[in-house]
């Protein structure tokens, strides 16, 4: 079986990962997820749409995601929807080479 692939689009987590750049996805395991980790959640108000964020911080179930783009208007992340609770973390994504 073949793993899941994610694809970046857009310029949120720019310059670190630019469009376009695909993940592999990989299910949360034990003591995951940690501070620094790049996850795949659906968006809050919008189910249809999954997003790719970093996670900045995380209290109790709480995490706290932010998108690399310094440009704090280039982000649609916890800064505009709040925290998240961890059960709607879809998976890790690790960078394909």
């Amino acid at each position: 079986m073949s793993a899941l692939r994610v694809r970046i689009s857009g310029d949120s987590m720019w310059p670190t990962f630019p469009d376009g750049t695909e993940f592999e996805l990989r299910p949360l395991v034990l003591n995951q997820p940690s501070i620094g980790d790049i996850v795949l959640v659906k968006h809050p108000f919008h189910s249809e749409l999954q997003i790719v964020k970093r996670i900045h911080s995380i209290e109790n179930e709480m995490v706290f995601l932010v998108g690399d783009n310094p440009d704090p208007m280039a982000s649609d992340d916890s800064h505009n929807f709040g925290k998240i609770h961890r059960e709607q973390i879809l998976g890790i994504c690790i960078p394909t080479e």
